[in-house]
């Protein structure tokens, strides 16, 4: 799966191999994303984990569309950049284009929708590191700024200095690595800047992110099914429990995930069939007994369903861990 290199205690770095959904659940920190894949085939990609002190870092990069939603963390900052995409983003159901800069307070449910092959970085640290970064800048030094959600657009010429900068301190500590004390002090100011940078000289550059109706009425139905199990639930169940118009179900799924309900709710079950397969012992767990527990209950159809959306059967997807 990967590879590790530690040089000191407080200066660490790993590099993860993207062959499945599961490594993507934890893209930054210790962070655990839900994930559901939406595009068809075998996901691939490289994930970079980096960290300086209590400073966390990460870039990555994947191959097919897929929604990730969930908190970060419950106390600390994630700054995130988009830096490439294949048919766009959507963040809270709002545009997101390379070289935007994206602000999750602590406790902040992340949303985000990537149509397509994508490569991302992102820093999280506590609010104390930046409001002692940036002291001196009256508007970002105020703790009050960063409780909340905020969207930054900004040119994406930034995005290969910012590649640039984490490449050269991926290859530092993979050959010989940096010292304690001053130097890693500096790597950590070098890494908070990069991302914060841009925000410090223009903060006017952001809006606050409210969340938008069709994106709230997604969450609701994800509380939903999350409440009952995680189930099969059909269409007019939701609209039913809910309270809403068919019209109304469609629309909100079309805006905020370029989808409709069924397919969506379809991959998601199965995205979660994969996960419990990807992390099941082959000796231990059967394929039937998990995907019936999660609603699927003709087996041949759920297996071409499997097939077609994750480019393996399922019995593969379970002795992939064997292996």
């Amino acid at each position: 799966m990967g590879r590790a290199w530690t040089t000191q205690d407080d200066v660490r770095l790993r590099s993860e191999r993207i062959n499945s959904i599961e490594t993507l659940k934890n893209p930054i920190g210790n962070s655990q994303i839900e994930i559901v894949q939406l595009g068809r085939g075998r996901l691939s990609g490289e994930l970079l984990h980096g960290r300086i002190e209590d400073v966390a870092f990460s870039r990555g990069q994947f191959s097919l569309s897929v929604r990730a939603t969930g908190v970060f963390s419950p106390d600390k900052i994630v700054v995130g950049t988009l830096l490439a995409c294949v048919g766009g983003s959507r963040s809270l159901g709002d545009p997101v284009v390379p070289g935007d800069v994206l602000m999750h307070p602590p406790g902040a449910e992340h949303d985000r929708l990537y149509e397509g092959a994508a490569r991302f970085a992102g820093v999280m640290c506590d609010p104390a590191e930046i409001l002692d970064l940036f002291v001196a800048e009256e508007q970002v030094s105020d703790p009050e700024f960063w409780t909340k959600r905020r969207h930054f657009r900004f040119t994406d010429r930034r995005t290969g200095a910012l590649g640039a900068l984490l490449a050269l301190l991926a290859g530092r500590l993979q050959h010989g690595g940096i010292p304690q004390g001053a130097a890693a002090e500096y790597w950590k100011r070098s890494v908070l800047d990069a991302f914060i940078g841009p925000v410090a000289m223009e903060p006017g550059a952001g809006r606050e992110r409210p969340v938008a109706s069709s994106t709230r009425i997604v969450h609701d139905v994800e509380r939903y099914l999350q409440k009952n199990g995680n189930r099969a639930v059909h269409v007019s169940e939701i609209c039913e429990k809910l309270k809403l118009k068919r019209r109304t179900l469609y629309r909100a799924f079309d805006e905020a995930l370029g989808i409709g309900p069924i397919e969506f709710l379809r991959a998601k079950r199965l995205s979660m069939v994969h996960l419990r397969l990807r992390q099941a012992s082959p000796d231990e767990t059967g394929v039937l007994d998990v995907a019936t527990e999660l609603g699927f209950l003709e087996f041949g159809r759920f297996a071409q369903q499997y097939r077609a959306l994750f480019g393996e059967y399922p019995r593969e997807t379970l002795h992939r861990n064997a292996r």
